[in-house]
């Protein structure tokens, strides 16, 4: 049984040194950001996007989708995302799109 739980312990301290890359904030379609356009609703936007990263309460219309990862090819991290500004009907009235070249 001790031997049993040298072994677990082992383990599983060896996992804890293994550095994981790690996916961060919104998983972003390439292809949804072409879809949502401006004059677009908040509810369209969020039913196509997800729930935005960052919804901040000093500026409420507007909402940020970011993402961070890792290409494993190079091991370069990139940050792409979209920011959807909205206008009092909260439709959108300005999408800016980055890190997708």
């Amino acid at each position: 049984m001790k031997l049993f739980i040298t072994i677990m312990m082992c383990a599983l301290l060896s996992t804890a040194c293994v550095k994981q890359k790690i996916h961060q904030g919104n998983v972003i379609d390439p292809d949804s950001i072409w879809i949502i356009q401006e004059g677009d609703t908040r509810f369209a936007i969020e039913q196509e996007m997800g729930t935005p990263m960052v919804k901040d309460s000093a500026h409420p219309k507007r909402a940020l989708y970011i993402e961070e990862f890792y290409d494993e090819e190079t091991g370069e991290k990139y940050t792409r995302g979209v920011e959807v500004i909205y206008d009092d009907a909260w439709r959108a009235k300005s999408i800016r799109r980055f890190g997708f070249e």
